[in-house]
Formats: structure tokens, sequence, C-alpha cells
């Protein structure tokens, strides 16, 4: 047997009871804040994390797509000899002996050499003659194995947060027009 009186439900079993006026009791409201903070706190977490991975990430996209251009300079070389009829072992490689060199997107000559910086100039080019400083240093190497075969590597290295990092692109480039004598 239940008796009622405002505010309350009494019964001889369990003893008072609170009833439900239709709000939030105290401790529900601080559990509901502590699970919505928790849930923020969460978010901005991994927020942080995936925008700090960003750039790593995009230089290393840089970095490849520089040492893949590094390669396609040599190629180019290499075609453009063979577009002049440079086609026998002593000058199809013309301009591509064996070495280290630095190369420009927009130059058919590799350059000796130097421990210099690429620069990126406002049409987002990377070349040495002008623009700002970044991070990537590219060197080309060159080795002959035979006469009609050449072995390019591109190499790409920055330094980022005090850790260097190197991209490394090869490709081995043939003679296949050789002139053959009958």
């Amino acid at each position: 047997m239940k008796q009622k009186t405002k505010g309350f439900t009494l019964t001889p079993k369990f003893g008072v009871t609170l009833r439900s006026k239709g709000g939030f009791s105290l401790m529900e409201v601080i559990i509901a804040i502590g699970v919505i903070v928790t849930t923020l706190i969460t978010l901005i977490a991994l927020i942080s994390s995936v925008v700090s991975g960003l750039k790593p990430a995009k230089f290393k996209l840089t970095a490849t797509s520089l040492a893949q251009e590094g390669l396609e300079i040599v190629r180019n070389i290499r075609d453009s000899n063979w577009l002049s009829y440079k086609r026998v072992p002593e000058n199809w490689r013309d301009g591509l002996a064996a070495g280290d060199y630095r190369a420009q997107y927009d130059e058919l000559t590799l350059f000796s050499w130097a421990d210099l910086p690429l620069k990126i100039d406002s049409n987002g080019f990377y070349q040495y003659n002008s623009g700002s400083n970044t991070p990537f240093k590219r060197k080309i190497t060159i080795g002959h194995i035979g006469d009609n075969q050449i072995k390019a590597v591109s190499e790409v290295t920055w330094q980022e947060k005090g850790k260097s990092y190197t991209i490394e692109a090869e490709s081995r480039l043939y003679n296949w027009l050789e002139v053959t004598e009958e």
C-alpha cells in the first residue's frame, strides 16, 4: 500500500524515494558535462594529431616529386641527344658524364654538385636561381654501366625538426636506338 505526499512516494518495502518533477538532478548534469568535456578533449587531440601529421606528409610528397623530376631531366637530356642523332656509344650520353650533379627543371644541362638548397619561385617552381630557400637539396648521380646503359639516381634530402630525411629514386637509361653496323 503506497501513500502519496507532495514530492515523495512512500513505499513500505524500500522507504522514501524522490519522485521526479521533470527536471535533471545535479548529479545528472555533472555526468553530462563530464561526458561532453571528455568528448571535446578527445576530438581536439585527434584533430591536433591529424594536422601535425600533414606537414611531414607534404614534405615527403614534395621530395618524391623532386626526385622523380631529377630523373626526368636526365631522361630528357638523353632524349635530346637522340633527336640530335647522337646514337652511338661515343655521344648518346653527351652531358651525362659519370658524377654527381644538380639539375633544374628548365635546363638541358646538369650542373656540378654543390650542397645548395633548392629555391621555390612565385610560380611554385623549384630551381637554384631565384626564389625563397626551401629545406630540399637534390643530388643526381650518374653512373655508366657499359657502353649502352646509364644508372641515374636522384636523391632529395631535407631536415625537419632536427631530423634528416632522404628520398631516393633510380632509373636505368639505355641506348635503345643504338646504330648497328650490318
